[in-house]
């Protein structure tokens, strides 16, 4: 079973130039797994448990398809004249450090006050999430030649599956056995960490 599994992430036939880029592609994924596990899959919940309203939620889930909406094609514009690396790395950078602010939140803030932060917070990250999103798809075919396309997406696939289950569930079990909200301190903190090694294998994902 373990020969099978080593075999399946092993790069067989890629070329050594290619190597450390497609180990940063795995590990960023994995990272992603990481956050999207903890912060990202209990932001809403945590906004439930301090009294968001039904409309407020709806509002912290549609705010990134909102801006979305308005910034993807001028988006688009704005990579088409920049180094795609640099762009992707920092437009993750300013977008994933919002997740940092929401572990201090119950010590700024009342809980009315967390909701609107909360969603203010979301909106003002869903800005340099638009280039984010629309970037990476180019870096990811500048940086994988069509040949290895399908078996680096398909090993990034499994890797977000494993770290977002695993993170999943340990966030879970934090906030079993935590008071509230260090529990959710915790697991923002988790999500956090796992935002910012994301980005640092960005970086080093070259064209």
């Amino acid at each position: 079973m373990f020969k099978s599994i080593s075999r399946f992430f092993r790069q067989v036939a890629v070329p050594p130039e290619y190597h450390a880029t497609f180990r940063h592609l795995y590990y960023d994924i994995a990272w992603f797994g990481v956050l999207s596990g903890s912060v990202v899959n209990f932001l809403s919940i945590y906004a439930t448990r301090i009294g968001a309203t039904g409309l407020q939620i709806g509002l912290i889930g549609a705010m990134s398809a909102i801006v979305n909406l308005f910034l993807a094609i001028p988006a688009g514009r704005w990579l088409s004249r920049r180094n795609t690396n640099r762009a992707i790395f920092w437009t993750s950078v300013i977008y994933r450090t919002g997740f940092v602010l929401f572990i201090f939140l119950p010590w700024l803030f009342d809980k009315s006050g967390q909701v609107v932060a909360i969603i203010v917070i979301t909106f003002f990250m869903a800005i340099p999430l638009t280039p984010l999103g629309v970037g990476f798809n180019a870096l990811f075919a500048e940086a994988v030649p069509d040949r290895f396309r399908a078996h680096v997406a398909g090993t990034r696939n499994v890797m977000l599956a494993i770290t977002f289950v695993l993170s999943s569930l340990v966030s879970g079990i934090i906030l079993k056995n935590v008071p509230f909200p260090i529990g959710y301190q915790i697991v923002f903190g988790i999500g956090a960490f796992g935002a910012a090694m994301s980005s640092y294998h960005l970086y080093f994902v070259r064209p």
